[in-house]
């Protein structure tokens, strides 16, 4: 018995053994191995949190060194995780041994979670795409407020775009839930953050203080050190100073602050030259303008413009004079007055501020091009005379222009390069006023969490100015309406208000967009008094054209006709300004847009379907059509059916922005009228004209867009340009795209092939002038700093040029009126922008090509057989919709997978 007993435990114990060497085993090699995650490290590599369990345990941070190599991937471990379908897993593991792309490979492929999306973010950080990332975060947060992860790298991308409070406060958030490392790493970031911001903002405004009391008080000291460490806020103030003197010993003693404003100049003695001129004068008839003067610089004079109707009387007051215009834009004011108060001016600062003015007065007299020259001349000025603060605030002037003119990209350059340098001036007050600039600037090309993130910045920043917060406020609402958070709108207005600002024409706007979507009683009042003070004086014509706008999209929902009759007048208001204006560019698309929409609201389909073709510059087709323009919340869609029956549908239930593929915007009662029709002609108001999905893939259609020149049939010999092999600059870090397959070239007349070094802009340019086919196999990328559009990416040429854009297109004419196949990965995408679109394909249309072929998404590398076959049917003599139609079924029934094939979308 004994002995059987021994047997049976000697059994057991073999079996214990097998089963624990199996579990070491796995332990070991499995996919929870140290080696897949790290964990056996004393530091993490990175500093975003990822959300996987095994992969967030806290480690004190610490970036690889250069000089060591990264441990290597365990293939094993990893083959385990694929066998699994751990895509995450995978994309995990590859981020932390320090291979991102393969990381961010893995992670697009990972089952769609809250999780994959902060770490996606977490990508996008450690790849430098600090847009993308907060946009990612703030969808997650927004889903779920306490996902700590999202929570961390949000702080983390924050600090890396320089907006420090928003960073130390998401820290904060982060040490308060208590975890492990995490809370003591995220709480001593915070302190950090905090302590030098705070550092930096109480030395500017002690300075600023100080100088404000002696502008009460001439007995207060003269701030003369802190003038040395602000010496542009000090020479602001040192203006102040000297104009509001009453006295010459008063005058006098500022010379030691001018003699260190000079030196911070680089040397010279112009405002010690000042002090003494201003000295000599009689003040027995000065002193009681310059009292005056004083209530004028704390914003308490009852009437500025009596003020300076007194001050143009008295010839020995230019000074004031001038300054008293300079503060008051409502007063009229002429370019030849400003001349000749500055006639025998040295002092470079009262000079560049007579440009700035100077640029204002050419704005409102419609002359844009001068006022830019005006400023950017300034600009140069100011930096060759040392005087940088004068050069962050042309800056700012020079990005509020730009963004008004929808030139995005330079609007959103200037406002970054002001922010940076009023950071380095230490100068507090123009860092915020340069996040307004940048939050306008993006908020416009509707990258809404940057935009959001530069906001809330500036409000913490500056949260008891005025002005600052009223901007702030009034954006965020805009934010919000673009959002579609009429509520939350609301809220941000009232609290611009809340100081006892005006809503300017922006709250006007916003106004008649909650006037539609969650009125007040107040809301017709308030919007009629702002409109009411604008002025030629106040704003150029453009903007007075917005404001013509403005009344006729809130009347339009209270008196239909009546609100047509006022957006028509926006139209013919703004047919003059079309070439030289953006904001009037803006107000007849909108106004379009609107005349649209509520045309369908009242039922009058034929109307809405005659307002879109009229916005478009085309006329309504022949045959089948279907006609569609949103606004907002609002949508209509009218077709004319094979029978030439119309039917309308209109709604006003969106409650999220469009998505890029407009599948089910068209009701599908609508899409059955069209079954029949051999092809239909779309006309799609701006944004609906650049994305896929607007017909199913199984009907005939394409897009109906304006020539700026009639394409008719080539009269020219056939010439077939095809545009491939290019080596873009290695710094876009393009994958190197197959040369165009000659089969699929068979059949080409007279081929002409630009490859390599050949293919650069104007090379490709020239040739496609005389083409009646293009072939453009190369990539389309996003350079904001070069287009609104997706631009195409050629070989550089001698000056460094490497992108075909629209805007250089737009400026040639295609004699041979080519077939167009922009084989270019997302070539129809673009950045949005509110309210206009130009696109490449659109720019080939004008330029007179008859036909383009153009994706809105990325297309493999093997896509030239299908635009060949696409090639062929229209050769043969099939209109070019029904040979897009026919081809893309061909291709669905041989190869389902081969989706990218309904986002080819054809333009005429």
């Amino acid at each position: 018995m004994a002995r059987v007993w021994g047997l049976v435990a000697l059994a057991l114990c073999m079996a214990l053994g097998f089963v624990a060497v199996r579990v070491w085993k796995q332990r070991g090699s499995g996919p929870d191995t140290p080696a897949l995650w790290l964990t056996d490290a004393t530091h993490r590599p990175l500093e975003v949190r990822l959300s996987l369990p095994a992969a967030d345990g806290y480690r004190p941070h610490a970036p690889p060194r250069r000089d060591v190599l990264a441990p290597p991937v365990p293939l094993g471990a990893l083959s385990r995780l694929e066998e699994r379908g751990d895509a995450h897993g995978l994309g995990i593991s590859y981020l932390l041994h320090g291979d991102t792309e393969q990381g961010l490979a893995y992670l697009r492929r990972a089952s769609p979670s809250l999780d994959r999306d902060s770490d996606l973010a977490a990508v996008a950080i450690l790849r430098g795409h600090a847009d993308e990332a907060l946009t990612l975060l703030d969808a997650t947060l927004e889903a779920m407020p306490e996902h700590p992860q999202a929570r961390w790298n949000r702080a983390v991308v924050a600090r890396e775009l320089g907006l420090t409070l928003l960073s130390a406060t998401a820290f904060e958030a982060v040490a308060a839930k208590g975890e492990p490392g995490w809370s003591d790493e995220a709480r001593e970031q915070a302190r950090t953050l905090r302590a030098r911001f705070q550092a930096r903002a109480d030395a500017w405004k002690a300075t600023r203080e100080a100088f404000h009391a002696r502008l009460r008080s001439p007995q207060a000291p003269l701030p003369v050190e802190g003038a040395a460490r602000f010496p542009g806020m000090a020479r602001e103030s040192f203006y102040e100073l000297l104009a509001t003197a009453e006295s010459s010993e008063q005058v006098e003693s500022l010379l030691p602050l001018a003699g260190v404003l000079d030196h911070a100049a680089g040397g010279g003695t112009v405002l010690e030259d000042a002090v003494r001129r201003l000295a000599a004068q009689d003040f027995a008839r000065r002193a009681p303008l310059a009292r005056e003067y004083a209530k004028l610089v704390q914003d308490a004079h009852p009437t500025p413009a009596s003020l300076i109707e007194r001050l143009r009387q008295e010839p020995t007051a230019k000074d004031l004079l001038l300054g008293a215009l300079l503060r008051t834009p409502g007063v009229a004011r002429t370019h030849e007055e400003l001349r000749a108060l500055s006639v025998g001016e040295t002092d470079p600062w009262i000079l560049s501020r007579v440009a700035q003015e100077g640029a204002r007065l050419d704005d409102l007299s419609g002359q844009g091009t001068q006022a830019g020259d005006r400023l950017r001349e300034a600009l140069g000025e100011c930096r060759a005379k040392k005087l940088p603060l004068r050069c962050v605030d042309l800056l700012i002037r020079l990005s509020s222009r730009a963004t008004a003119s929808n030139r995005l990209v330079e609007g959103e350059e200037s406002a970054r390069a002001a922010w940076q340098e009023a950071a380095a001036l230490g100068e507090w007050e123009r860092e915020g006023q340069a996040l307004v600039m940048l939050a306008n600037a993006t908020r416009f090309q509707v990258r809404v969490a940057l935009s959001r993130a530069y906001l809330t910045e500036s409000l913490a920043r500056q949260p008891d100015d005025c002005a600052a917060r009223t901007l702030a406020h009034r954006n965020l609402a805009s934010l919000a309406l673009m959002r579609f958070r009429p509520q939350e709108a609301r809220q941000e207005l009232e609290a611009s208000l809340a100081c006892g600002q005006t809503p300017g024409l922006q709250g006007a706007w916003i106004l008649a967009d909650l006037a539609r979507l969650a009125p007040r009683p107040t809301d017709e009042a308030l919007l009629m008094a702002e409109l009411a003070r604008v002025s030629p004086l106040r704003e150029n014509a453009g903007r007075r054209v917005l404001a013509t706008l403005i009344r006729g999209r809130f009347a339009v929902d209270r008196d239909w006709r009546e609100g047509q009759r006022v957006l028509r007048q926006t139209i013919a208001e703004a047919e003059p300004l079309l070439r030289v204006n953006a904001d009037a560019r803006d107000a007849r698309a909108v106004a379009f847009q609107t005349l649209a929409v509520s045309a369908g609201h009242a039922g009058a389909f034929r109307e809405a379907m005659d307002v879109v073709a009229e916005s478009l510059q085309v006329p309504v087709p022949e045959g089948c059509v279907l006609a569609a323009a949103v606004e907002a919340e609002r949508t209509v869609t009218v077709v004319r059916g094979p029978q030439g029956q119309v039917q309308g549908h209109y709604d006003a239930s969106r409650t999220v922005p469009l998505r890029d593929d407009l599948t089910g915007l068209v009701p599908g009662e609508l899409v059955e009228l069209l079954r029949d029709c051999p092809r239909v002609a779309v006309l799609a108001a701006p944004p609906l004209d650049s994305r896929a999905g607007l017909l199913p893939a199984d009907l005939a259609w394409s897009y109906r867009v304006s020539a700026g020149v009639p394409a008719t049939s080539p009269a020219k010999p056939p010439l077939h340009v095809v545009v491939s092999d290019v080596e873009p600059p290695l710094t876009l870090k393009l994958a190197r795209l197959p040369s165009a397959a000659e089969v699929d070239l068979a059949g080409a007349q007279r081929l002409l092939r630009l490859k390599g070094a050949q293919a650069t802009p104007e090379r490709v340019l020239e040739a496609m002038e005389q083409a009646t086919d293009i072939d453009i196999h190369a990539h389309g990328v996003v350079d904001r700093a070069l287009s609104d559009a997706t631009v195409i990416a050629l070989s550089p040429q001698q000056d460094g040029r490497y992108a075909l854009t629209a805007e250089e297109l737009r400026r040639r004419h295609l004699d041979g009126a080519p077939l167009v196949v922009l084989g270019a990965c997302s070539a129809a995408r673009l950045p949005p922008i509110l309210h206009e679109t130009s696109s490449l394909p659109q720019a080939f249309v004008a330029s007179g090509a008859r036909a383009v072929f153009a994706a809105t998404a990325e297309i493999p590398n093997d896509a030239g057989a299908f635009f060949r076959a696409v090639r062929e049917r229209i050769q043969s003599g099939e209109e070019p919709s029904q040979a897009l139609r026919a081809e893309r079924l061909d291709w669905h029934k041989k190869q389902p997978h081969m989706r990218w094939v309904d986002k080819v979308l054809l333009y005429q």
